[in-house]
């Protein structure tokens, strides 16, 4: 995409006129923070875009691993396109840890699939965008996994996400996330697994989802730290979903503990979550937990 009636790209655009381009949609753009060497911008499938590289470089391309050399600095470059663009670092650690931001404006088209988007992005500390533009992804396979400086995460439409496996794996600055649409999920699994400062989890997120495999929820939250609000927020939505025969993880770290104790009685859970439980493992669900002495 170029803008021959300008002769300018967008950052230049805005830093000499003040102002956005009128009726030109702004889809990315990513902070990159260099030692001085090449970053690749990296995407997937069928592209035709353009870069303003924040240097004063501008180009177009189709290609999905395009390389730039930038002197050592903080840079904030700006992909704009036509067309679908889906982002794809998929743990590429050479590209994919210069990030330190991501903003995604309403005229971005991510596709459908956004499996290893930002995988491995260890420095990208905000990650913003539009509401909508997630309306047709159904797939979030290790999108932000290992993302570990993410300190918060915007609420999408996940509407039409089937695939949430490992999306949040290894988030370890997140400590709350906000209620997202599960309607149409059917796997879970490892979501925010490893997720160690994850406390704040919120209620009725699953009371409706698409036909859960069995192992929709295996170690979903292992190795957290949610509180007992947040055991009770997941487990009574759980149960209010109504699905049978499902593994559950919320075990390991600083997950509240469950006791199990000769006496029979939950000293820590709440009296709601514990009839959940109690609920859900009539159910046939297992529920792999903390127990109070682990």
């Amino acid at each position: 995409m170029t803008y021959p009636f300008l002769g300018l790209g967008f950052n230049t655009w805005v830093e000499k006129f003040g102002t956005v381009i009128p009726g030109i949609a702004y889809d990315i753009t990513y902070g990159i923070t260099n030692t001085g060497g090449t970053f690749n911008l990296r995407s997937l499938g069928t592209v035709d875009y353009e870069v303003e590289w924040g240097d004063g470089n501008v180009e177009t391309s189709t290609i999905n691993r395009l390389p730039h050399t930038y002197a050592a600095g903080d840079y904030e470059l700006t992909v704009n396109s036509d067309g679908v663009y889906r982002p794809y670092f998929s743990n590429e650690a050479a590209d994919a840890t210069q990030i330190t931001s991501v903003a995604i404006g309403s005229g971005a088209d991510l596709g459908t699939n956004l499996t290893n988007a930002w995988n491995g992005a260890s420095n990208m500390t905000t990650f913003t965008c539009s509401f909508d533009v997630t309306s047709s992804v159904t797939n979030f396979f290790f999108t932000w996994s290992r993302c570990s400086s993410l300190t918060s995460f915007p609420s999408l439409d996940t509407s039409s996400v089937t695939n949430f496996y490992l999306a949040w794996f290894l988030c370890t600055s997140l400590t709350s996330f906000p209620s997202l649409d599960t309607s149409s999920g059917t796997n879970i699994a490892y979501a925010w697994y490893g997720c160690t400062n994850l406390t704040d989890f919120p209620a009725n997120m699953f009371d409706t989802t698409g036909t859960l495999s069995v192992s929709a929820f295996t170690s979903t939250w292992t190795d957290c730290a949610l509180t007992t609000q947040s055991i009770e927020n997941i487990l009574v939505s759980l149960d209010t979903n109504g699905a049978t025969g499902i593994t559950l993880g919320i075990e390991g770290g600083d997950n509240a503990p469950r006791y199990t104790g000769s006496s029979g009685t939950n000293l820590n859970w709440s009296a709601a979550a514990e009839t959940a439980y109690n609920n859900l493992d009539a159910k046939g669900w297992t529920i792999n937990y903390k127990d109070y002495d682990n």
